[in-house]
């Protein structure tokens, strides 16, 4: 055999023996990459999960908001309306007293006029008395209503400082509300950064896709060798169907999946699969997370 024949049988027997690692190692890493895929496929589901209901809470809580500040603000306005029409009374009723008072001194100078006849004066005295008496309950009437006027004015006052504390408040809620979204939104974002776009709809191999979208909690957690089984607080009077797949989190980590298996009225049960220690277990309090049509 010539010597080139048998070098090159030697080469391809070494490079066969360096070959049977490399293809070892691929195998054992190629699961291992898989699950991590299937993992951070599942942590970012629950991110957008989270992130819509987030954004639906927001935009119902800003409709609410925005209803109570239109509500608060017509008060403001009626009050300050109100406010302008007691002033004006206010200025009428003070322009009446000093009428008032403008003809009781009228009045006395007229009966120092008219003391030195006795008849006259006897006469003056009773019509002053008369007059007198119902200048005191005109005035006594102009008091009470002024009272009356200030007691309103203090609580339109009152009122409009409360409506103005609402209105405050509201606005702060607001923007709670918008730095909350933004955060949400930067969340998603590093996920879409980190993982790539989600498909619209993810079929696991197994189970069905809800067919509606709800948020439910874990009532009660079974563990043994073999398996997991979860009970939720929700059942097919909301819907649920047996082999529903769901998400199982606490709205920013990613605990495993649910696989419905028997459904009551308001209770069901499932299985757990994806669980790992690493990111937390599945226990009573978890949040369970059904997206319609994603499994």
């Amino acid at each position: 055999m010539h010597i080139l024949t048998k070098i090159f049988i030697v080469l391809v027997t070494l490079l066969a023996v360096a070959i049977v690692p490399l293809v070892a190692t691929f195998v054992v890493n190629e699961d291992t990459y898989k699950v991590r895929w299937e993992n951070s496929q599942a942590d970012l589901f629950v991110a957008n999960t989270w992130a819509a209901d987030a954004e639906k809470a927001l935009v119902s809580e800003r409709a609410l908001l925005q209803q109570e500040l239109d509500a608060r603000s017509a008060t403001i306005a009626g009050l300050t309306t109100e406010l302008s029409s007691t002033r004006t009374a206010l200025d009428t009723l003070h322009a009446d007293r000093g009428q008032l008072q403008a003809s009781l001194a009228q009045r006395d100078a007229n009966m120092q006029s008219l003391t030195s006849a006795s008849d006259v004066n006897s006469r003056i005295k009773e019509r002053f008395v008369d007059e007198n008496y119902e200048l005191r309950n005109r005035v006594l009437q102009v008091v009470r209503s002024l009272q009356e006027i200030e007691d309103k004015l203090e609580e339109s006052r009152q009122d409009f400082e409360v409506a103005e504390a609402a209105k405050r408040k509201a606005q702060e809620d607001r923007r709670r509300f918008e730095i909350e979204l933004a955060s949400i939104q930067e969340m998603v974002d590093a996920y879409i950064a980190r993982f790539g776009e989600l498909e619209t709809v993810a079929v696991a191999s197994s189970g069905i896709a809800p067919d509606r979208t709800l948020t439910a909690t874990v009532l009660a957690v079974s563990r043994n060798d073999n398996e997991v089984l979860a009970e939720i607080n929700v059942g097919s009077r909301d819907g649920v169907k047996e082999g529903w797949i769901m998400a199982v989190g606490d709205g920013s980590s990613f605990f495993g999946r649910l696989q419905i298996a028997e459904v009551d009225i308001n209770r069901s049960i499932g299985r757990i699969s994806l669980e790992s220690s690493d990111r937390g277990l599945v226990a009573p309090g978890s949040k369970v997370f059904a997206t319609k049509g994603r499994n």
